[in-house]
């Protein structure tokens, strides 16, 4: 547009376009959708936040199947001590995600398998039906590492890798991990320790994901349940992905919110809580801003789960609830710098 089109374009009385390089992603926590029914609103308070986005993730976290036979990893004993959860959800809810706009969603975490490999068959069908992006799942190890890979307006391409990474390989084995030639979840074993073999793994992982995309995120379903502290472990994966070349890492499992930070100019979220439970929750929805593929910053929109539907706080709450998440920030410690 030339300096004249756009003196008559202001003089009209409209504004000068929004520059092209500036977009958004908006994420959210957990989808835990059992014994929600799909008759309900469950999004429509967040529904417009969601769509207005470039692009919008979530961690699918509840598996969407009809499915009957139980996953045997975990045991009945277990199940009745309540050590061990096995859930799914009515696979109609898919029609409610794709309205909310979500583009982006994880898989790898540790209910996707509750109905074996038939509920998580299922589930992925819905998700290719629909036209969804996903990623940490799959028929065997190779589906579940693929990246799912999006093209923003600007041309950008935005990829996603999602795996399980609990300390413990024990833990995940009851999760029903993907291999070479079985259905599952994509995990990452390194029993707690982010050494040099770890480090070359996750820098190959980021790497072929960065030959699809423009810029590489990172779901990670790690942590302790309703710990609004991340541990030491978390705190190493999620800066050791970004040393190795990722964007930003999108946290999920512990049900309740942690802290956020930048580091190394990129965006690490521990955990956003639950999005969507039967359940009272406080969580968080975040939005992340970006020129280009330079990260700008944080929007944090507190929220609760309520009967199974999603409500923001009123102007008068929210100010409180913005205080308790930015104090959640100062739990992490700030990175030691090389020869200090």
């Amino acid at each position: 547009m030339t300096a004249l089109a756009v003196a008559i374009v202001l003089s009209q009385g409209s504004t000068v376009p929004a520059n092209p390089n500036s977009w958004t992603m908006v994420a959210g926590g957990d989808v835990m959708l059992y014994h929600v029914s799909p008759k309900r609103p469950s999004f429509s308070k967040v529904a417009s936040l969601f769509r207005k986005a470039d692009v919008a993730y979530l961690n699918l976290e509840i598996p969407l199947t009809n499915a009957t036979r139980p996953t045997p990893f975990k045991s009945a004993a277990e199940v009745r001590a309540k050590q061990q959860f096995i859930l799914k959800a009515d696979p109609v809810h898919i029609k409610q995600l794709k309205a909310l706009g979500i583009d982006l969603f994880s898989l790898a975490n540790n209910h996707a398998m509750d109905y074996g490999k038939e509920g998580l068959r299922e589930m992925i069908e819905l998700l290719d039906k629909a036209k969804l992006a996903y990623s940490g799942a799959g028929m065997n190890a190779s589906e579940a590492e693929k990246p799912a890979v999006y093209t923003l307006k600007n041309g950008l391409k935005v990829a996603m890798v999602s795996y399980l990474a609990f300390m413990g390989s024990g833990a995940m084995a009851k999760c029903g991990p993907a291999r070479e030639n079985s259905p599952g979840i994509a995990t990452l074993e390194f029993d707690g320790v982010v050494g040099p073999q770890a480090k070359k793994r996750m820098k190959r992982l980021v790497g072929l994901a960065r030959k699809e995309a423009d810029l590489v995120f990172v779901a990670l379903h790690w942590g302790i349940e309703r710990q609004s502290r991340p541990t030491p472990y978390q705190i190493s994966l999620g800066r050791t992905f970004i040393d190795c070349g990722a964007d930003g890492i999108l946290g999920a499992h512990p049900h309740t919110l942690q802290g956020k930070e930048v580091y190394r100019g990129k965006p690490i979220i521990y955990s956003m809580g639950n999005f969507i439970s039967p359940l009272p929750a406080k969580s968080a929805i975040y939005t992340l801003r970006y020129e280009g593929k330079k990260f700008k910053g944080f929007k944090v929109t507190p929220m609760r789960n309520v009967a199974g539907r999603i409500e923001l706080y009123s102007p008068k709450e929210n100010p409180a609830r913005l205080r308790e998440a930015e104090a959640l920030d100062r739990l992490i410690p700030k990175p030691i710098r090389k020869g200090k």
